[in-house]
């Protein structure tokens, strides 16, 4: 009897063991399979600003490629009798417009090429901060993106001013004016139409006690 009684034990002991083992393995497995669906979410994040870096950076481009062109050839073209003061405000804005265009396309073209190579090949984490440093410097991007385009209308309209005559700089001031506003009320009305409040922002991740993240840029309470 004392050794049935031994058997029995250990047969326990061993099948407790398992089933805390067979406990501990399903735990990870449901972590594991959590995590991988939460990076699912953020990569379509991390997509999206990959994707948006790449039209500012192909845009950025080929304002910076317009602005060079007029800083280095439209000079040779000055009427002799032209403004100094008209020329050298021609080429310093040009040049800000190319700097601006520039520093766009730079800044795309390393937040595309960096941001996903930390999501995909550094640590634990990675992917977190990397969707939420694309946020904050699409942002920066984008508004260092239209200004270079406000600055190429500005050298637009001061080529007409030294190259035509009154007739012709009248008419296409008031064509580019007509142009520029039509071009800010698009994205007025565009902007209004898709615009997404702070507040409504959802982000891809979850905090610790299960409720939605928020996105990068919705106020903290």
């Amino acid at each position: 009897r004392r050794r049935a009684a031994v058997l029995l034990w250990l047969a326990a002991e061993i099948a407790s063991r398992s089933c805390q083992t067979m406990l501990y393995a399903d735990k990870q497995a449901l972590e594991t399979d959590l995590k991988v669906s939460l990076l699912a979410i953020r990569e379509r994040e991390l997509n999206l600003y990959t994707s948006c870096f790449r039209n500012i950076g192909t845009m950025s481009g080929v304002f910076a490629g317009f602005a060079y062109e007029g800083c280095c050839l439209a000079s040779y073209f000055f009427p002799p009798d032209s403004s100094t003061t008209m020329r050298s405000t021609y080429l310093f804005v040009t040049t800000i417009a190319m700097d601006l265009n520039v520093a766009a396309l730079f800044a795309a073209t390393v937040c595309a090429a960096l941001g996903p190579g930390l999501a995909l090949r550094g640590p634990d984490g990675s992917m977190e901060r990397a969707v939420e440093g694309l946020a904050l410097e699409y942002r920066i991007t984008f508004v260092t993106f239209c200004l270079g385009v406000f600055s190429f209308y500005v050298s637009a309209s001061l080529y007409v001013i030294i190259m035509m005559n009154w007739l012709m700089m009248v008419l296409l001031l008031v064509l580019m004016l007509f142009s520029l506003h039509f071009t800010v009320s698009a994205c007025k009305r565009i902007y209004n139409k898709f615009r997404l409040p702070a507040h409504m922002a959802v982000g891809g991740n979850f905090n610790v006690d299960g409720s939605i993240g928020r996105a990068v840029a919705a106020p903290m309470s």
